[in-house]
């Protein structure tokens, strides 16, 4: 699909062959936790699986066994023995498997009605384990937006917000994954020394630093990552520096959202096929659609006790409203809530009350139009 729109895909391969293994083990790891070995000349990663023993190894295959059609486990296991222990008990493989990593990303994301996402807009090494989740993220973010185009509900232009937003996650990724990797594979006699002893050892001190697990967490988990330079991000006057902005993902909360009543976890509330409206500290507003009709949904955290103490550990101001898209980033955000504002938000940067009367329009020439619905189901 790439050729066929004439996308090109820039970066190159590494020049290592890596092997996965799917294993039942008993050795000397550490349960339950990823287990790394870093050496001189490579590194093997050994993640717990669900069940006994259950192990799955990623490593780079040795020189001397590269360009082989016909190998196997069994070939590999010398390496790891000298690599990871030689207590390591291997009883059984069920899936053995060989590749090649590329560094590469599409030089852009869209071709009129042509989107790229995931392996076929971005390839990277697994050092971070990003991989999967943002090629999620990427459908996710495409999802919502791709939804209220298609249902006549916002005007094309919206899409070209899905490019604009994802190709600088996908080069930071790149970037990030790539120094990492080449510090992993790098066969320097210094790069390698600073590999086993340095790194190991300033790790281990870095991350029982509670500000550097944060951080690890907000990365690996891919939570940190923002979109405040989206022309879909706007942010009112007002809002503290430290308090949540439009384009971040919204905060993980457990608040109370009547009087005595038990706390809840947020995203358990939100619906990931409409606009949600979150009002903290102030009234309702009178009119609850704001240009958004049926695909908003609003909701109104009180001033309780509890709710303080856990706006005050996210940073979220005691007054303040946010809107949040269908994919829990925030689009507008403020203190005092102001309708027309939203209103004008809904209007001018996604363009839904105008795409409204073009689908009207179009409907109308043929046929009757079908009754207003909410969001297809990303």
């Amino acid at each position: 699909m790439r050729e066929l729109n004439g996308i090109e895909f820039q970066g190159a391969p590494y020049e290592d062959v890596f092997f996965v293994a799917d294993t039942e083990l008993k050795g000397a790891m550490v349960p339950d936790e990823l287990n790394v070995y870093l050496w001189r000349k490579g590194f093997h990663l050994l993640f717990p699986m669900r069940g006994t023993n259950h192990w799955r190894i990623v490593g780079i295959v040795p020189p001397a066994l590269r360009g082989r059609d016909d190998l196997t486990f069994d070939d590999v296991i010398p390496s790891i023995r000298q690599q990871a222990g030689s207590e390591l008990v291997f009883q059984r493989c069920s899936w053995f498997s060989t590749y090649r990593i590329h560094h590469r990303r599409a030089e852009r994301f869209r071709n009129g009605r042509c989107f790229l996402l995931g392996d076929a807009a971005h390839i990277h090494s697994p050092v971070g384990a990003q991989g999967m989740n943002t090629g999620l993220q990427d459908a996710y973010n495409l999802a919502w937006k791709l939804a209220l185009v298609v249902s006549g509900r916002a005007g094309a232009a919206l899409l070209d917000s899905y490019e604009a937003e994802r190709i600088p996650v996908a080069e930071a990724l790149l970037s990030t994954t790539d120094r990492l990797f080449s510090l992993v594979i790098s066969d320097n006699w210094m790069t390698g020394l600073l590999r086993t002893r340095l790194v190991p050892q300033l790790m281990s001190l870095a991350m029982k630093l509670p500000r550097v697990q944060k951080l690890a967490f907000l990365t690996i988990s891919q939570t940190g990552i923002s979109y405040r330079a989206s022309r879909l991000s706007k942010t009112l006057p007002g809002l503290p520096d430290a308090a949540p902005k439009s384009g971040d993902r919204f905060p993980w909360l457990r608040l109370m959202f009547s009087p005595n009543a038990s706390r809840e976890d947020l995203y358990a509330k939100l619906d990931d096929t409409r606009f949600t409206l979150i009002v903290f500290g102030q009234p309702a507003p009178t009119d609850g659609t704001m240009g958004l009709g049926s695909n908003l949904r609003l909701l109104t955290v009180p001033e309780a006790t509890e709710n303080l103490r856990e706006l005050k550990r996210a940073g979220v101001p005691a007054t303040a409203f946010y809107l949040l898209r269908p994919d829990g980033y925030v689009g507008l955000s403020g203190v005092r809530l102001d309708p027309a504002a939203v209103e004008r938000y809904v209007v001018k940067d996604l363009g839904l009350t105008e795409a409204d009367q073009v689908a009207r329009e179009a409907l109308e020439q043929r046929g009757p139009a079908p009754p207003a619905a909410r969001l297809p189901s990303a």
